[in-house]
């Protein structure tokens, strides 16, 4: 005789609650086209009534119930106009959605412990719109004119380092009498690197500190016995020390000093050079990497794995800054 199958070995159902498929399927985002725009679309704009909108549903009924019974051609009317009203609002509040373009990109940098703010691009498509865009925790309202095109700034906290991005961005409307609610997904993309928390102000390893000649050349400052090499236009960015500022009163522009920096002035933050966990470690590499550039220093960056060659600039400090957020992988 075979031996009788476990029940427990039968397959379990999906006891999933209905409800939270319907909330599954009302949050289907919408992800951006080729030209990098999401533009909602009509299967993926949601319509509910609002709270003044589900008070107009007794009034609705009363007034016809009063029509009906007594036969007034006048509450009949008032019944069938209100019923007009809010067909004609409801497909309005749908159309404030429909054609809309949005994007989204991150606005500036972030520290653990900050916050970190995206900048959405609205595309009104010759309508003018009021809308609320809803990500995570914050919110902003912001209207799109009829003829152009409008930016709204949302800042996410930044509890950590790492990678953040941002959250599938709501955006709503109750345009235009406050009876119903359109909303649609939007999945932008939208992401950024959030660097270490800088430690407080310590000295730069030794041999940084910018008293010598070796880091008054690599800072742009002329040694003693240092000469100008070369003149070149001030790129943004530099250190304003180097700007020779006798020729830019003349009229000359802005040109920076280059000196002969002698072997060996560049800068190397290593990793064995700050002391403590790896976090603390990466605090204390961050302010040592700000602080380099804000002397104007030539410097690179030694981490277990990776190393960041010398050199400077706005670009410079944002690749070392995501070297250490990226830690360790």
């Amino acid at each position: 005789m075979p031996p009788r199958r476990s029940s427990s070995a039968s397959p379990s159902p999906d006891l999933r609650p209905p409800c939270g498929r319907l909330a599954r399927l009302l949050r289907r985002p919408i992800r951006p086209g080729a030209d990098g725009w999401a533009r909602p679309g009509r299967r993926t704009i949601y319509i509910l009534p609002t709270r003044e909108g589900l008070l107009l549903a007794p009034t609705l009924l009363a007034t016809g119930l009063v029509g009906l019974h007594y036969n007034n051609n006048a509450a009949l009317a008032a019944a069938f106009l209100l019923v007009a009203v809010a067909l004609v609002t409801a497909l309005h509040t749908w159309r404030a959605l429909a054609g809309l373009g949005v994007r989204a990109v991150a606005a500036g940098e972030a520290f653990a412990g900050g916050s970190l703010r995206f900048r959405v691009g609205l595309d009104g498509g010759g309508q003018a719109r009021h809308l609320r865009l809803k990500a995570g925790e914050a919110s902003v309202e912001t209207a799109v004119p009829a003829d152009g095109t409008a930016e709204a700034l949302l800042a996410l906290p930044a509890p950590r380092r790492g990678r953040l991005g941002l959250d599938p961005l709501r955006v709503e409307t109750t345009q235009p009498l406050g009876l119903f609610r359109a909303w649609a997904w939007v999945e932008t993309g939208a992401a950024a690197w959030i660097y270490p928390a800088p430690a407080p102000p310590t000295p730069l390893p030794p041999g940084a500190g910018g008293e010598s000649a070796t880091g008054a050349a690599a800072a742009g400052i002329p040694s003693p016995e240092g000469e100008v090499a070369d003149l070149s236009p001030w790129r943004a960015g530099e250190s304003l020390r180097r700007i020779h500022w006798p020729l830019a009163a003349r009229g000359r522009g802005l040109l920076a000093r280059r000196f002969a920096a002698p072997a060996g002035s560049r800068l190397v933050l290593d990793w064995d050079q700050a002391a403590g966990p790896p976090e603390a470690r990466l605090s204390r590499l961050c302010r040592w990497v700000l602080e380099a550039e804000r002397r104007g220093l030539d410097y690179g960056l030694r981490l277990p794995g990776r190393t960041v060659p010398p050199g400077s600039g706005p670009g410079h400090r944002r690749r070392c800054l995501e070297a250490l957020a990226r830690w360790p992988g």
